[in-house]
């Protein structure tokens, strides 16, 4: 090999070999740098979103602040397989369902916020935190956690299952920032159900930017403030309470049985 393409080679290898153990470092980083930065607000998980002054602290501001550690940790570390999957495997029909009623899902919530009493100066803020949940969250769990357990030779069930158990856990830290423990148990199970749905978005399309799109439009759609509820809303509101999560453990159960031997790609 020519001496130039031996050296583009050694550029382009990565520092750190991608496997599990550097993954989850990263998302104990990264849950650390976001969690410091916004429970030092003194701001109460319940009212974050109550004010574009508390959006811009408890939300941008540590999201930033953590997409600041996963852009360096992926700058230094060289890792491939992070936004685009090598290869594509087999879609379970679920998994388009699961995907098909989450983008629902978005629509209707969407449908039922309060955008005549919107101010533009707690819109903007919001719109921001949500891009950022997007790229940040899923890079680290459908991206440098997912890379690092394909690399270490697991099966893809345990790699569809491991992140979004990790995603569901990573949400524990929802107690340091004063949300109830009741209100955090219930995100924790809604997470992991969520991140199995996510996780179909990559295994659907093999890119990462789908389930960054899904996953911010979802915390916008969240984030902003809801009209006042009719009958219909809150039926609607309970209905996508109950469907997507089942969907999730659906199409999790349906992932884990069918890909027990389906070796992962590295």
């Amino acid at each position: 090999m020519p001496q130039s393409n031996t050296s583009a080679a050694l550029e382009r290898a990565p520092r750190i070999r991608p496997s599990t153990g550097p993954a989850l470092l990263v998302v104990v980083v990264y849950a650390a740098v976001f969690t410091v930065t916004a429970a030092t607000s003194g701001i109460p998980y319940t009212e974050w979103f109550d004010s574009p002054a508390n959006v811009w602290r408890t939300a941008v501001l540590p999201l930033a602040a953590g997409t600041i550690v996963l852009i360096a940790f992926l700058w230094w570390s060289r890792w491939d397989g992070i936004f685009r999957d090598r290869e594509r495997l087999r879609v379970p029909v679920v998994l388009w369902v699961a995907v098909a009623a989450f983008v629902i899902g978005i629509i209707l919530h969407l449908v039922f916020v309060d955008w005549s009493g919107l101010a533009i100066d707690l819109l903007i803020p919001i719109l921001i935190a949500g891009a950022l949940v997007g790229f940040a969250e899923e890079t680290l769990f459908r991206g440098i956690l997912l890379r690092g357990l394909r690399a270490d030779g697991r099966t893809e069930a345990t790699v569809a299952v491991g992140t979004s158990v990790v995603f569901g856990v990573f949400h524990l830290t929802n107690l340091v920032t004063g949300s109830p423990v009741p209100a955090v148990l219930n995100q924790v199970l809604l997470a992991t159900m969520t991140g199995a749905i996510l996780y179909s978005f990559r295994r659907i399309s093999g890119l990462l930017l789908p389930a960054m799109a899904a996953h911010a439009l979802w915390d916008i759609s969240l984030f902003l403030p809801a009209a006042d509820p009719t009958t219909a809303s809150s039926l609607i509101g309970l209905a996508l309470l109950v469907v997507i999560p089942v969907l999730g453990l659906i199409a999790l159960v349906t992932v884990a049985g069918r890909d027990r031997q389906t070796p992962s790609m590295a």
